[in-house]
């Protein structure tokens, strides 16, 4: 879902999500063919959703300040149990409220004497569900196409390095946080 209070922006997004396509005479090169003209008038996607997927995130939305409080009273409860391992938890701006669509922590590689690769594996090997998010766009095969190269965007390239996404969604029960850290412990210091 795209949300935004600028109409001009709102017209983009509406005419991104269909191919770049326009049935607004106002934007077309002539006139109109007739009633079932269009033109692409911009490179875009068909990012046009079903009435199904509508009901299922207008249902949802009922649902999302009680889904975001869940994942702060997790977060916070995570941010207690890290306090003693060689990670970096995440940081949140006093006037800022984010809906912690992941928890990401940084590894202190130079504590762990572990590679972030060895500890990203131990997770797995434990059954945890963590993952990496996200490799640096710079370093993609399109991007260096274009020019970026590895170095051009060194705290990027750092965070990759040190980067793992535990789990976190709204039924994560206190037992299966506690088996998360369990299995960090055991990958940090095994």
């Amino acid at each position: 879902m795209a949300l935004t209070n600028n109409n001009k922006l709102a017209k983009k997004m509406m005419q991104l999500r269909s191919h770049g396509i326009t049935r607004d005479a106002a934007h077309m090169t002539h006139a109109p063919d007739g009633p079932w003209y269009y033109q692409q008038i911009d490179l875009g996607f068909n990012y046009r959703m079903t009435e199904l997927q509508a009901a299922l995130g207008v249902s949802q939305m009922r649902r999302l300040d009680a889904y975001v409080a869940r994942r702060h009273e997790l977060a916070k409860r995570y941010d207690q149990l890290l306090q003693d391992l060689p990670v970096t938890t995440p940081w949140q701006h006093p006037d800022g409220y984010s809906g912690l669509h992941l928890y990401v922590i940084r590894l202190q590689l130079k504590k762990i004497g572990k590679t972030h690769r060895q500890v990203f594996d131990g997770l797995r090997e434990h059954g945890i569900g963590v993952n990496l998010h996200y490799i640096p766009v710079h370093t993609q095969p399109y991007y260096q196409r274009m020019g970026f190269k590895t170095d051009d965007f060194p705290q990027a390239e750092r965070y990759y390095a040190e980067a793992i996404s535990l789990p976190m969604f709204q039924s994560l029960t206190h037992v299966q946080q506690d088996e998360v850290i369990a299995a960090l412990r055991k990958a940090l210091v095994s």
